[in-house]
């Protein structure tokens, strides 16, 4: 037989699926060639590429321990818990009640937020009734204090766009409520929806007032027009400006005190165009 019939290539020989315990490895030492059963085979740190994303300290068998720190009456574990700690669902309660507690109160104090929204327009209402009677008691003429009239029921509003909207009829919508100043004046005639419209009450709950009216908004269309209209007399235009925004976007707003009696109806006109979300309009008494 030819020495080449009796070589073998290591490609020649099968391939394993598996090493297991008690197979053999084949090494070369100082001493000769070995055999080196699989499961008395070690690697040392210095011979591990990965060595610095190991866990440093972790003692995987000996005794760990968690340290925490009491957050609003929750028990948080902080950086002093032994480090490889195999982490249990008591040892992160504290933290997931405490996420819940924030996100219940993150909830509440967003649904308080119109009502505070609504309390601070009545203060600063009562607090110029209050410079006006103050100031009136003090004067010694008569007639100026027979001529007292103040508002005695804010009417301060603001609406909003979180969508988009489409004017109807000329109108200008909006679809959302920031302050509802119906919720202090019930006499108030007030509609947002699809065309917006405020008439403000003919009792003793509102006297004649300087009203100061703020529009911004971006409007789908390259020639928008708007106006501030009471009793359907124009009383401001808005101001158009392309800003950045897309090619038929533009950016229409108004800033405008305008003198309002009980009874006055105030609606805004703009062209037929999409009310871009973002959208605001607010009355509020001027000063």
């Amino acid at each position: 037989m030819a020495i080449e019939d009796e070589i073998i290539n290591i490609t020649d020989i099968d391939v394993g699926t598996e090493i297991l315990n008690n197979d053999k490895l084949i090494i070369e030492t100082n001493n000769g060639t070995k055999l080196l059963a699989f499961k008395d085979l070690v690697i040392g740190e210095d011979n591990i590429t990965f060595k610095d994303k190991l866990v440093q300290g972790a003692d995987a068998t000996g005794q760990s321990s968690t340290v925490t720190s009491v957050v609003t009456g929750y028990d948080i574990l902080t950086s002093d818990t032994t480090a490889g700690h195999l982490i249990k669902y008591a040892d992160i309660s504290g933290t997931v009640e405490l996420g819940k507690f924030n996100y219940r109160a993150v909830s509440e104090f967003a649904a308080m937020s119109a009502t505070i929204t609504q309390n601070n327009s009545e203060i600063d209402t009562l607090k110029k009734n209050l410079a006006i009677i103050t100031s009136l008691l003090k004067s010694t003429d008569s007639a100026a204090l027979n001529a007292v009239a103040v508002t005695t029921k804010a009417v301060n509003f603001m609406v909003s766009n979180v969508g988009e909207t489409i004017p109807s009829d000329g109108g200008m919508g909006f679809d959302f409520v920031d302050l509802d100043p119906t919720v202090t004046n019930s006499a108030v005639v007030f509609t947002k929806g699809d065309k917006f419209s405020i008439t403000y009450p003919t009792d003793d709950s509102f006297t004649a007032s300087w009203i100061n009216f703020s529009l911004d908004a971006i409007i789908d269309s390259k020639d928008p027009d708007a106006y501030l209209f009471v009793n359907s007399t124009n009383k401001a235009t808005a101001i158009v400006e392309q800003a950045t925004l897309r090619r038929h976007e533009r950016r229409i707003s108004f800033t405008k005190a305008v003198y309002i009696k009980p009874g006055d109806t105030v609606t805004i006109s703009v062209n037929k165009a999409r009310i871009k979300k973002g959208a605001t309009f607010s009355g509020s008494i001027f000063g």
